[in-house]
């Protein structure tokens, strides 16, 4: 009785980030499973606890993720995530920041119990409702094993029902990888393509399909992600926005048509907004600005004819921030940026300036993408969250062809990308690896700050060799008396070299699983 009651609290919070709130849910002062299965609207409120697992903190553990990697800089030299990439704490079975063994767990024993009370209790409801109701949990459940696949390297343990308490063993990562694709599939056949307009956010067929899409990639089933992928554009449902800074300039309550959104999370005041500008933005904002964008990431910017950015050119060197692609200027706050009706200032000595110890900026950049411009109370945003967009699938279906020898499919992928950047010159490649090359730059500029990055150079074997034994860069401006300034390239870790030992790229299991199940054992390279 307890565990219903629990779930009708957190579906009521959760259902405030819908636009449809008209939801009538049967009252009662006792609670019990007659009530929750006994009509659409109880159902459906406790559907909506689930949603907070897409978004409800907006970008902030996205961007917290690519710190991990080399787009971004935690400010403060004491952060737990400075600590653990340049080696002054580690990761170990009883300590990991990026562990979820514990929160996949608990949402997948929700995500059964959800479903075995449909299949045992909700033979009443109409069939249409019931198999969107199953289809949007098991959309759910795939996310959550998908995400402890991520880390585990989809060794992991399986629960196609409820826990029966007796400790299983380890999966082996294929059934793991059968079972999320299993669990898609199916959402994908009983979810509807559409929702209307009062729904927005809510799991659509598209949904399921992009997470396919996105799952198999790291599963390296090369054909069944692309696969996924021409079912999504047999839709006929999604296409790029026009504007790739405005896409992320986007208030629930505008109404704005974005067909580029494949799911998002809404925000809207003041019941639902989020602090994400407070704890990023840059001083004169009223932000604490905790962490900024990499040279590592900057530089990849090209020029906006297409061309490469080197500090080695005199001419770029001179106006580093001057000819960059659109994509530069929707997404990176660097010296001479407008913002809020004042030229920022990143030189040393100013109040936004390169410094380093905390409060400001140890790059000589802030964010732009995800800031809301004419935000004047930061602790109430109200931009979208997308957790998947179509831009992402392309460079997923690029990058699965691409896997497939398919080079010519691969690059039109690319390529519209690009064109929608702002390129007029499309790239070109000979072979595999050269496209491959390409579009991990592309997802490295196209996807920053959406917490890609470093779940990206894992699953490429390149962690190792990118994040192990090399520093991040930033950019320490000066200015002179009459006015010129002088670009220093600085060591944005202080002198000391990153830490990623190659066994973090299958993170260890908890130690309270290991203690709490005799059916397993720690993965041979952290015994």
């Amino acid at each position: 009785m307890k565990l219903i009651y629990k779930y009708s609290i957190l579906a009521l919070t959760a259902m405030l980030s819908f636009q449809s709130c008209s939801i009538e849910p049967e009252l009662t002062d006792v609670y019990d499973e007659r009530v929750a299965w006994s009509g659409e609207a109880n159902v459906e409120l406790s559907l909506n606890k689930f949603y907070p697992l897409i978004g409800q903190s907006y970008y902030s553990a996205h961007v917290n993720q690519d710190a991990y990697a080399d787009l971004l800089k935690k400010n403060t030299p004491n952060d737990e995530v400075n600590l653990l990439i340049l080696g002054s704490s580690t990761i170990t079975p009883g300590a990991n920041p990026l562990d979820n063994w514990p929160w996949g767990y608990t949402w997948i024993r929700h995500c059964n119990e959800f479903l075995d009370g449909l299949k045992t209790k909700g033979a009443g409801l109409p069939t249409e409702f019931y198999q969107r109701a199953e289809g949007e949990v098991l959309f759910f459940r795939a996310y959550v094993y998908f995400e402890l696949a991520k880390r585990y390297g989809a060794s992991v343990i399986l629960y196609d029902g409820l826990n029966d308490g007796v400790g299983r063993p380890l999966s082996k990562p294929d059934e793991v990888w059968d079972f999320i694709a299993a669990d898609l599939d199916k959402a994908a056949a009983q979810l509807p393509a559409t929702v209307p307009a009062a729904k927005r956010g809510k799991i659509t067929k598209g949904a399921a399909l992009g997470l396919k899409a996105r799952a198999m990639l790291y599963a390296k089933r090369w054909k069944a992600s692309s696969d996924a992928v021409t079912a999504l554009q047999a839709l006929n449902l999604y296409e790029l926005y026009a504007d790739y800074k405005a896409l992320f300039n986007q208030r629930r309550s505008e109404g704005a048509e974005n067909k580029e959104s494949i799911l998002e999370f809404g925000f809207l005041a003041p019941n639902f907004t989020y602090s994400f500008d407070y704890f990023f933005g840059p001083p004169l904002d009223g932000g604490y600005a905790q962490i900024s964008p990499t040279e590592n990431l900057v530089k990849e910017y090209q020029m906006a004819d297409g061309t490469d950015f080197t500090w080695n050119n005199p001419v770029h060197a001179a106006n580093p921030y001057q000819g960059r692609e659109p994509r530069f200027y929707a997404s990176i706050l660097y010296n001479g940026a407008p913002w809020k009706g004042r030229i920022l200032e990143t030189v040393v000595g100013s109040k936004e300036g390169y410094a380093v110890g905390g409060g400001t900026t140890s790059t000589g950049y802030y964010m732009r993408k995800f800031f809301d411009e004419r935000l004047t109370d930061l602790g109430r945003g109200e931009l979208t969250f997308y957790f998947m967009r179509y831009a992402e699938v392309l460079l997923i279906q690029a990058e699965a062809m691409a896997e497939q020898g398919q080079l010519s499919a691969g690059l039109e992928a690319l390529n519209k990308v690009r064109r929608r950047a702002g390129f007029t010159r499309d790239l070109t490649a000979t072979n595999t690896g050269q496209l491959l090359s390409l579009i991990r730059r592309e997802r490295m500029v196209e996807l920053a700050f959406e917490g890609h990055r470093f779940w990206d150079l894992r699953r490429w074997g390149l962690a190792p060799s990118v994040l192990n034994g090399t520093h991040a860069t930033g950019v320490k401006i000066t200015k002179a008396a009459n006015g010129n300034l002088t670009y220093e390239l600085v060591d944005a870790d202080n002198g000391r070299s990153r830490v990623y030992p190659e066994k973090y790229n299958r993170f260890p299991i908890p130690i309270a699983e290991l203690q709490r199940n005799p059916n397993i054992e720690q993965f041979n390279e952290w015994k």
